[in-house]
């Protein structure tokens, strides 16, 4: 998992050619006028705008995902997102190819709260569950970035 300031990782240009390129994408695309649902881009590269409130963690879901990396980029909101890795899991919907998911039950151990600018990209040992109240609920506007490994 890697999280930080968009800005922050994108001058530090220490991150693998492939996800600096699409940090750049991120950094560089003009999100403002796209409506919410899935925009693809090519055959490895797709994107979920995705607007919600946050909820109580207990109304949200634990994923995992095999085929794509996960860019959750913050537009506007704050939310928190649990994090954990598979291993300490239980799996309660097995692997299904066609939503790249796998989904899981588990306590809440970690939790990173995410501001608008902010990036975290969960690779497939990276359990996530978005969404999560921070302080209050609120309605969020994120892009979920799908890359294909």
């Amino acid at each position: 998992m890697i999280i930080g300031r968009l800005n922050d990782l994108v001058e530090s240009n220490t991150v693998a050619e492939k996800l600096q390129s699409q940090l750049l994408f991120l950094k560089e695309a003009d999100f403002s006028q796209a409506t919410a649902g899935r925009h693809e881009i090519n055959e490895d590269l797709f994107f979920f705008l995705n607007e919600y409130e946050t909820k109580e963690a207990e109304d949200c879901f634990w994923e995992a995902h095999q085929k794509y990396l996960d860019f959750h980029f913050i537009l506007e909101g704050k939310e928190n997102i649990a994090v954990d890795h598979i291993e300490n899991q239980r799996v309660i919907e097995a692997y299904n190819a066609e939503k790249d998911a796998i989904f899981f039950e588990g306590k809440v151990n970690s939790v990173i709260t995410m501001n608008p600018g902010d990036v975290m990209i969960c690779f497939p040992e990276d359990s996530h569950m978005a969404g999560v109240i921070a302080e209050e609920a609120q309605k969020v506007r994120k892009v979920v970035l799908k890359v294909a490994i």
